[in-house]
């Protein structure tokens, strides 16, 4: 069987921040799609990424077992989706993009049941090629729940898409560092361990801002990450620890929050070794529109060791009344 550790590999290659998502193409041939064929002999539902295991018959008569992985179990929630739609011993058709280094694993993209049921696995990757995929709706009860505790940017704010735009001019130096990161090794996520600033913010999942006092909490669903941002009347950073998340302080412009996060540890800009320094200076700008429904994010990112000048990032996230931060926990396979 192939091993779990290498699978994890190439999950986690394909879960990280959307500025360096060739990182997939990396791991999987995503333009020479494929369907494999058997039954399931285990099933790993948890996230970051569902792990199927298929015993499945070579067009020689051989035996073999594929390992195959696909959305997280958050998004395929969402969709309607739960751990009951698959079990050991059934058998199933999964079509998506193979291994580029020889193994026999998948980024299964749809499965077909034994009823002929074709079902999204990978809800953004099934909609990429020509799959209709649906949102379970969010009740009515909860709309209006969601439409009452609603505040100004304090509440519950969805993406549409996966990520951010980006301009990223990266140092030579920067480039030339990723040859040393191996990911059979290095990548922190085949631990659980999450991504600090700023890979934490580009993800899909839902946030939320938080009262807190005199401070805002910046709750992420992704990872069940929890930012703290200062607002009190004179924050400093001076002798702050230095942490993944660093330490931030927030002010309002108008309808804008205005964050300013130094003191980052974070070795990685993204998650396929690109180093960052812990000089970063990260200044975020959440916008609020007239109407409510929509919050706008640029970032600018300084440090003279990733990039020969400033980097922006950008992006927006929309109002779903109803919508709520689910837990994520992160979970291995046994390897």
């Amino acid at each position: 069987m192939l091993s779990r550790l290498v699978v994890l590999v190439l999950l986690f290659c394909m879960s990280g921040v959307a500025f360096s998502h060739h990182a997939v193409t990396v791991a999987y041939d995503t333009e020479n799609l494929a369907s494999i064929e058997g039954q399931v002999i285990d099933v790993f539902w948890r996230n970051p990424h569902i792990v199927l295991t298929i015993e499945s018959i070579s067009e020689i008569g051989n035996a073999e077992t594929w390992e195959v992985e696909s959305g997280s179990t958050n998004s395929l929630q969402r969709i309607g989706i739960g751990r009951d739609i698959v079990s050991i011993g059934d058998r199933v058709s999964l079509f998506g993009a193979i291994s580029r280094r020889g193994l026999n694993s998948m980024a299964a993209y749809t499965m077909t049941l034994a009823n002929g049921t074709e079902v999204p696995l990978w809800p953004q990757r099934a909609e990429r090629i020509g799959r209709e995929v649906q949102l379970v709706p969010i009740s009515e009860v909860a709309q209006e729940r969601g439409v009452l505790e609603a505040r100004s940017i304090f509440r519950i704010w969805s993406r549409i898409g996966t990520g951010l735009v980006s301009n990223l001019p990266f140092t030579t130096t920067a480039i030339e560092a990723r040859e040393d990161f191996d990911p059979l090794s290095d990548d922190p996520a085949l631990k659980c361990i999450p991504p600090g600033m700023p890979a934490m913010m580009n993800n899909p999942y839902p946030i939320e801002f938080v009262e807190d006092g005199d401070n805002i909490l910046l709750r992420l669903e992704e990872w069940d990450g929890v930012r703290t941002i200062n607002m009190g009347s004179n924050p400093s950073s001076e002798n702050q620890p230095a942490t993944t998340y660093g330490f931030s302080v927030g002010r309002w412009e108008g309808n804008a929050l205005i964050v300013t996060t130094t003191r980052i540890n974070e070795p990685f800009f993204d998650d396929i070794g690109t180093p960052q320094s812990e000089n970063i200076e990260i200044v975020e700008r959440f916008t609020l529109n007239e109407n409510e429904n929509e919050l706008r994010y640029e970032v600018i990112l300084h440090d003279e060791t990733t990039f020969t000048e400033p980097a922006t990032l950008s992006g927006v996230w929309f109002w779903k009344p109803g919508e709520e931060i689910k837990p994520f926990e992160c979970a291995l396979p046994d390897v």
